[in-house]
């Protein structure tokens, strides 16, 4: 069991994972700030997420990160953003200024 669980964190890079999510809540919530009274739409996000996804991959790929960590990082990304992070950030009431 001990070697499952050391295989499937071994799979990942938190870091990535992180960074990609901190640079994501960072553009959006200018996005959003720019934007005024109108909500960022839901496609917009994810093009943003999937931009950063790319944009911090490359520099990652760039410094010799295996190509297979950085796909399943890029994977977990926004599944950390979802069931992890967005609660937290809901919880702590520093959400967007516009939710959807």
């Amino acid at each position: 069991m001990s070697e499952i669980i050391e295989k499937t964190i071994n799979s990942f890079d938190f870091g990535f994972v992180l960074s990609v999510n901190i640079l994501t809540y960072i553009i959006i919530k200018i996005v959003d700030e720019l934007n005024g009274c109108f909500p960022v739409k839901e496609w917009t996000k994810r093009l943003i997420t999937f931009i950063c996804i790319l944009f911090l991959g490359s520099i990652y790929f760039l410094i010799g990160v295996e190509t297979k960590l950085l796909l399943n990082s890029a994977i977990l990304a926004p599944v950390a953003w979802t069931w992890i992070f967005k609660p937290i950030i809901k919880k702590l009431n520093i959400d967007y200024k516009q939710n959807d």
